[in-house]
């Protein structure tokens, strides 16, 4: 068996390309001459370089501040960058006294529950939830981000929700940094939260057998969208992510790690009923079945 996939952090130069394709950014940034080239004139090749500057220069709490503002403004593409910016700025303070405040800022983005209905302007949530993919420095954003994704008043867009999802289930099984619980003096993520992954899997496997003929199975609780290569593509990511990593286990309150088995699942999106179907049962036979 191939060792695991080594651990991911959300990286500048990452989430760049993410937004570009989860949000579909094709306009072209244009400027006058005499303008002052920012973070939201330059082109989108320019961003990632100018948002480097930017935030390693240090960006303060009245910085974060307008920057949450201008993330929840109207202007979606300006919106998305905002959202990279303060997720740049949290990965950089993640293990200082600035971080929850930061997640914070990120966190109501999503609990505004913007009924966002044109796929292109999706990126600002999508990259607000991703940016909360380490959360041992602020309690409770587990269970806030499940609430989004499959709570009793859940975020309005499937892609958001499937993302919350895919976040906490793939941080709670260590694949995203292991280390952050015992840099805070805690237990691994998922001994706490065994079943806040279930509820998170589970959902994801609604998103996986989502117009199948197993759909009975896992009964959808969004209004009915056609559109679902890349929802179906990411809840399979965390769900393999989940399925092939090592496992948390205590014993008389000792926690060791039980090394997992099972390879990764193939899943395809535009795969036969048959197909999807079957990697959906693999799924929840490693990860749900007692």
């Amino acid at each position: 068996m191939s060792a695991p996939p080594n651990p991911v952090r959300l990286q500048l130069g990452h989430a760049v390309l993410m937004v570009s394709a989860l949000a579909a950014v094709s306009v072209a940034w244009t400027r006058r001459a005499q303008d002052v080239p920012d973070w939201t004139a330059v082109s989108a090749a320019a961003f990632p370089e100018r948002a480097a500057e930017l935030v390693g220069a240090g960006l303060d709490d009245a910085a974060c501040d307008e920057l949450a503002a201008i993330m929840n403004g109207d202007d979606h593409e300006t919106a998305t960058r905002a959202a990279v910016l303060l997720g740049a700025v949290l990965e950089r303070e993640r293990n200082t006294a600035r971080a929850p405040r930061i997640a914070a800022l990120l966190l109501a983005r999503l609990e505004r529950r913007e009924a966002v209905e044109v796929r292109g302007h999706l990126g600002a949530d999508v990259v607000a939830a991703r940016s909360l993919d380490s959360r041992a420095f602020m309690d409770g954003v587990a269970e806030r981000l499940l609430e989004l994704a499959c709570g009793d008043a859940p975020h309005p867009v499937l892609a958001v929700r499937t993302e919350c999802a895919a976040v906490v289930l793939e941080a709670n099984v260590g694949f995203v940094d292991v280390d952050v619980s015992a840099t805070n003096a805690l237990a691994p993520i998922d001994v706490r939260s065994e079943e806040l992954n279930r509820r998170a899997a589970a959902f994801l496997l609604s998103v996986l057998r989502a117009e199948t003929p197993d759909e009975t199975k896992s009964p959808r609780t969004w209004k009915r969208i056609t559109t679902l290569a890349w929802v179906k593509t990411r809840a399979a990511m965390a769900l393999n992510r989940a399925a092939v990593q090592p496992k948390w286990k205590t014993n008389g309150g000792a926690v060791s790690l039980e090394v997992a088995t099972d390879a990764p699942v193939a899943f395809r999106p535009d795969g036969s009923w048959a197909h999807q179907m079957a990697a959906a049962d693999r799924l929840e036979a490693i990860l749900l079945d007692d």
